[in-house]
């Protein structure tokens, strides 16, 4: 029986998609998130949401209603589904921030006449959109709505596969333990799977990415990997 290993704690039904493997499931949360008390100054001309932890947070402040009327855009598919169930209007989502940056940068002419953008991330949070705002001159608010800790353990068991979701979360298992050429890799997407190659750079033909950048899918081609 493999072992396969889950950096994050699955929901039942995520559970399901892997229910008729083989598999000692070994789970647990290598990154932990809390909401930061932010500073909100609307109004806002645009809002730009990099993840389901920021809805979460924005969701939560007491002036999130004055917000959903301002135009969202967001990085992930389910950053968008749980964007529009809290009732914010989001006009575009792209998997990637990369994907984001070019939808930005063929609407330039229109966001340089805005004069209040607010982005929202967290503490552990990439470059590549807050150096396109610098590049280009946005008038944009950061506003860290979360904070990222890392909660590593070590696993002892040897683990046929891996599950990664975050950057963050690559970073915290491996501060731990140890990759191995042994080990399929599978990451939820190409950042993921960057923060990986960095830590594992002889053994990329090991990393799995899924067709989406979603939960489900991930969990969807680690089962059609061990079948």
């Amino acid at each position: 029986m493999k072992t396969i290993v889950s950096t994050k704690v699955l929901s039942q039904e995520q559970k399901a998609i892997l229910s008729v493997l083989p598999i000692h499931l070994i789970e647990h949360n290598f990154i932990t998130v809390s909401p930061i008390t932010m500073s909100l100054t609307p109004p806002y001309d645009l809002l730009i949401v990099t993840s389901q932890n920021a809805v979460k947070s924005l969701s939560q402040h007491p002036l999130a209603t004055t917000l959903k009327e301002t135009p969202v855009l967001c990085v992930g598919e389910q950053t968008q589904q749980l964007l529009t169930q809290n009732g914010f209007n989001v006009l575009h989502f792209a998997y990637y921030a990369s994907d984001l940056v070019q939808h930005l940068q063929q609407n330039l002419t229109s966001l340089k006449k805005l004069t209040s953008i607010a982005f929202f991330a967290g503490t552990q949070r990439l470059n590549t959109l807050p150096n396109f705002f610098v590049e280009n001159n946005l008038k944009v608010k950061e506003i860290t709505a979360y904070k990222t800790e890392y909660t590593p353990i070590e696993i002892k068991k040897n683990a046929s596969a891996i599950l990664f979701y975050s950057p963050s979360g690559v970073e915290s298992y491996c501060s731990r333990n140890t990759l191995t050429a042994e080990q399929q890799i599978f990451c939820i997407g190409k950042t993921t799977a960057e923060a990986v190659k960095n830590r594992f750079k002889n053994q990329t033909e090991n990393i799995i990415l899924p067709p989406i950048p979603t939960v489900k899918s991930l969990l969807e081609t680690l089962s059609i990997n061990l079948k």
